[in-house]
């Protein structure tokens, strides 16, 4: 099993995955688009945010079921969850705090989150 590192620019929040991702999202939601985030989806298990208390500041908005998670002192957008945080819950982690080389070729699905909520790819 291959796990994976990544921190923000200036290290102060840190995560650990415990294995590559199948493939990244690229969504054009109002605020990925603005974001500039490549996804990959965990859960709470297989995903850890390491980062002292108040390193992170959350921001939620429309529906409120999502807080997007940002430093506090670089400013680097570092990964997304659910309000409701469950053991099985799902962590989205922006894999553009990865080393580049750590998910060169893997597959990038594009998500339409602004209209149409589906993925645009065709299938192979």
């Amino acid at each position: 099993m291959t796990r994976l590192s990544g921190a923000c620019h200036c290290g102060s929040v840190r995560f650990e995955l415990d294995h590559v991702p199948g493939s990244l999202t690229e969504c054009n939601c109002s605020i990925c688009r603005r974001y500039g985030a490549l996804w990959a989806y965990y859960d709470r298990k297989t995903a850890r945010i390491n980062c002292s208390p108040g390193a992170v500041t959350s921001y939620s908005w429309g529906d409120r079921q999502l807080e997007f998670y940002f430093c506090n002192r670089c400013g680097c957008v570092t990964h997304y969850e659910s309000v409701e945080k469950e053991p099985e819950s799902r962590i989205a982690v922006n894999t553009r705090m990865l080393a580049a080389a750590d998910v060169a070729g893997i597959e990038v699905k594009h998500f339409d989150g602004a209209v149409t909520w589906k993925y645009q790819d065709k299938p192979a």
